[in-house]
């Protein structure tokens, strides 16, 4: 492996003295890589969590839980039916106060936090559970989130992102939920290296497994690399619907996706509700993640299609509760 890692181009290494320092530098490189696992002899991760190493794991979890009452009803009958086995919170959101009531009463149920730093529709919003004041970088004139990652970007203090990604935890937990992961809605709390090592400080600080897939590498972030360690959790692979897919077919691109899933930590990111009222006010003028979209995710992972799909490709369904338990605190 090392060998082959090294016979990349010459022009990779520009120096007068090439052999020498290519030696150096593939020195170098395998030290990373040891240092990141890829070199590592310890067990993967399926076999930590007790499954065979060649094991496809799943996790298939629901996003935007309390954006609307809509989204809660959809995503707890799914929940509740299968296979769908884990879904996030969004803590600023209108209807957090339900699903923190579901969320205390069915502990069993995977639940972790969406945590949101973006407020994207039309006329509908929120803002930090943070006093503004504290936080005044991540509102803007109308005292709500931004509605987009440019921005929060330009304006959010990565200070200020970490106070309030640590508030939205904290009142998860005075409310009851045992919470067993964090994730960033539209991706805005790791969409720059300062607001990533913010979310993942605040993981660890609770002691909790953070969505993070092997991009987190790319980045060669010092500080960031310096919290990896054997209790990260790195996902091998995300799937998410995407504008072009749901216009190909949403039942077609989930099937695909579960046909062809790899050995390694997989999570497949679904968004649940109705195509009712509440959620077609919602999400007025903004088609893509909208109402009828919800549906028909809901329609497909509901459906006992979905069901066989599973069973006919040897998947097997994995929690971040037991990553939590197993990986981030075990020993």
């Amino acid at each position: 492996m090392l060998i082959e890692f090294c016979s990349f181009p010459i022009k990779l290494i520009q120096t007068e003295h090439l052999m020498i320092n290519k030696l150096k530098a593939c020195v170098l490189l395998a030290f990373y890589f040891t240092s990141l696992g890829i070199l590592s002899q310890r067990p993967n991760i399926a076999e930590r969590l007790g499954y065979p190493a060649d094991s496809k794991l799943l996790i298939l979890h629901a996003d935007d839980l309390a954006v609307a009452h809509s989204e809660n009803a959809a995503s707890l009958r799914a929940l509740e039916v299968g296979p769908v086995n884990s879904a996030s919170i969004m803590v600023p959101c209108p209807w957090f106060l339900e699903i923190a009531t579901y969320a205390r009463e069915n502990s069993h149920q995977d639940f972790g936090l969406h945590l949101t730093l973006t407020s994207e529709w039309k006329n509908y919003k929120w803002g930090p559970v943070t006093s503004k004041d504290s936080v005044s970088s991540l509102v803007g004139s109308d005292g709500y989130f931004y509605p987009g990652l440019s921005e929060l970007i330009t304006s959010a203090k990565k200070e200020e992102v970490k106070v309030e990604l640590r508030n939205q935890v904290k009142k998860a937990y005075r409310s009851g939920i045992d919470v067993t992961h964090l994730d960033a809605h539209m991706g805005a709390a790791v969409s720059t290296p300062q607001y990533a090592r913010a979310y993942m400080e605040v993981g660890k600080e609770f002691n909790l497994p953070v969505l993070l897939d092997k991009r987190i590498y790319a980045l060669n972030d010092p500080d960031i690399n310096a919290l990896l360690d054997d209790h990260t959790v790195v996902l091998d692979r995300i799937y998410m619907e995407e504008p072009a897919d749901f216009k190909s077919g949403t039942a077609q691109f989930y099937a695909n996706v579960i046909k062809n899933l790899e050995p390694g930590l997989n999570l497949l990111l679904v968004h649940l509700a109705y195509d009712d009222q509440e959620m077609q006010a919602m999400t007025i003028d903004h088609p893509d993640y909208g109402a009828a979209w919800r549906q028909a995710d809901f329609n497909f992972v509901t459906s006992a299609e979905c069901q066989k799909l599973m069973n006919e490709n040897n998947i097997v369904m994995v929690t971040w509760r037991e990553l939590r338990d197993k990986i981030v605190r075990g020993e």
